[in-house]
């Protein structure tokens, strides 16, 4: 029969269909139940023929998975946030295309890379995920609650594992134990943790994964203040550590992070976080070479302690340092003792500009391939006592131009240029002055600092640009004679001004006039412009903005 059937049309065989079944009811050979499981069975026949027929159904099953390979599911760990239920990889896309039809199903369920991100949120699902996976890398999110199941399930599948995310509530004690599985192929291992134990003494070593020496690319400790791994990690490029809850040892030193920082000969990015808090480090000890390091951060963080661990590492001459949201309780108290011993990467900058504001401090110096920031709240004083040892500490000896955007502008600006004696470029914007009694001060403030730039050639002699940005209502208030005083001493010492620039937000015809009068002491020229061009805000080079920094983790915008 079906040999006769294969020759009829389609169309005939369809138009055939409801008179058989009519007859098929009606001499009781075919039930209601039968008749419709019969057409339901028939038209998926049909319906998956048809698919077939359509230009998305006639790609190779090759393609078909690369396009499904959109859809994983893998999300970079959020290591601010310790999940208190277990994370669950968002995979309703992936289940989604199995539903779609029987071909999509199986090409899906035949392709064990489509199913390497797993979790634990269910057990079921872990269980079926690693099934399909197979043989293939997997990246595995654990949230430890059963020690044995998950020991279990490392120890079995461990050797095929490529990232690990473990979020761990009890004590991590049970971390170097439970890590004690062959990972040849682990590439990214994060650890998080809420531990509250008490730190460890300093001959306390523990080794992951049975291996003095790792081939982990990607490293991430946060909340382990207990200890820190001894392993060697010849290939580790990414390193993130946060939320150091205790002192690294009893002791007042810090050993275990020192030994760890020296056991990463190509680190190349640095993120630590919250570090300071209940530490102490009044033993700097050696200084930790990192000369492969392209960038490192600091965010959440006490103001000392920062700069200490900061100043004992020895950093290239091209890399971006980023000192972020630190936290300080007098800052003429937190000044290093000693110089920061990246010399190199000094060396390089070439650019800084400094804002403080209500206890604020914003630093920012760059060179052509480097750079240095530091953001800081002070709670009791101000920023002056610090910056007047500045390049004390953070020597700069070959700073071109200076940017100070500060409320107390002359005492700031002239405890600075003695320290920068390079700088050919001098920007001030000073606090404004709209209202009298600010108005008096910035006029003071002016007429100090112009004093101060007159005594060439004790004060920056190569200073050849000079731009004044004052918002203010006031002409006085620009000081002027003192500004054409200034200029005029200048020249006669042989070291004039080459360009001039007042800008007082406002237009004065008389203003102007008196400060025109600096005009035949100024080599180039004197600009007065009549609107307010000055900023305080900083403009970051596009070379702060390294995709590769957050390869394995999305990090803070800092």
């Amino acid at each position: 029969m079906s040999e006769e059937l294969e020759n009829v049309p389609l169309l005939t065989l369809l138009g055939a269909l409801p008179s058989a079944l009519q007859r098929g009811i009606r001499t009781h050979s075919l039930g209601p139940y039968e008749a419709h499981n019969a057409i339901h069975q028939a038209l998926l026949q049909i319906r998956m023929q048809l698919n077939l027929l359509s230009p998305i159904g006639q790609l190779p099953p090759e393609i078909l998975i690369r396009c499904f390979e959109y859809l994983l599911p893998y999300v970079p760990p959020d290591l601010y946030e310790h999940h208190e239920s277990p994370y669950k990889f968002p995979i309703h896309p992936l289940i989604g295309i199995t539903h779609v039809c029987k071909r999509w199903r199986d090409v899906a369920l035949s392709a064990p890379t489509l199913w390497t991100c797993i979790d634990d949120a269910n057990v079921a699902q872990l269980e079926e995920f690693l099934t399909r996976s197979q043989d293939v890398p997997i990246n595995v999110n654990i949230h430890l609650k059963s020690s044995s199941r998950t020991a279990l399930m490392l120890s079995t599948h461990g050797s095929r594992m490529k990232r690990l995310h473990l979020a761990i509530h009890p004590d991590p004690y049970f971390i170097p134990p439970l890590l004690q599985f062959e990972a040849p192929l682990l590439e990214c291992l994060t650890i998080s943790s809420r531990s509250e134990s008490p730190p460890l003494s300093e001959d306390f070593t523990m080794l992951l994964f049975r291996k003095r020496v790792l081939n982990l690319r990607a490293l991430a400790l946060v909340g382990l203040n207990p200890w820190l791994p001894g392993n060697r990690f010849p290939h580790l490029t990414h390193l993130h550590l946060s939320k150091f809850a205790y002192q690294f040892r009893v002791e007042d030193n810090i050993v275990h992070l020192k030994r760890l920082l020296l056991n990463t000969p190509a680190l190349q990015y640095l993120h630590i976080g919250q570090f300071g808090y209940a530490i102490s480090m009044t033993e700097v000890g050696d200084t930790i070479p990192l000369r492969t390091l392209r960038a490192l951060t600091f965010t959440d963080s006490l103001f000392l302690p920062t700069l200490q661990l900061f100043g004992i590492l020895d950093l290239p001459r091209d890399t971006m340092v980023d000192l972020g949201t630190l936290e300080c309780v007098s800052a003429a108290r937190s000044v290093l003792q000693f110089p920061v011993h990246s010399r190199e990467l000094l060396s390089s900058l070439t650019y800084i500009e400094i804002a403080t504001h209500d206890n604020n401090l914003n630093l920012i110096a760059q060179g052509p391939r480097s750079g240095l920031r530091i953001q800081a709240r002070c709670l009791e004083d101000e920023w002056d006592a610090w910056l007047a040892h500045l390049t004390t500490v953070l020597p700069m000896p070959y700073i071109e131009e200076l940017r100070v955007s500060t409320d107390y502008t002359a005492a700031v600006v002239l405890d600075l240029l003695p320290q920068l004696p390079t700088v050919t470029r001098l920007v001030v914007i000073p606090g404004e002055g709209v209202r009298p009694a600010m108005a008096r001060a910035l006029e003071a403030a002016l007429r100090i600092l112009y004093a101060g730039l007159a005594q060439v050639p004790v004060l920056v002699p190569q200073l050849e640009v000079l731009e004044i940005h004052a918002r203010t209502l006031r002409a006085n208030t620009l000081a002027a004679t003192a500004f054409v005083a200034m200029a005029k001493a200048r020249h006669a010492h042989g070291s004039p001004l080459h360009t001039a620039i007042v800008d007082a937000g406002y237009e004065d015809e008389d203003a102007k006039a008196e400060l025109s009068a600096a005009a035949p002491y100024i080599v180039k020229h004197l600009d007065l412009p009549d609107s307010y061009i000055g900023s305080s805000d900083s403009v970051m080079d596009e070379k702060w903005q390294d995709p590769e920094a957050e390869r394995w983790w999305t990090l803070l915008d800092v």
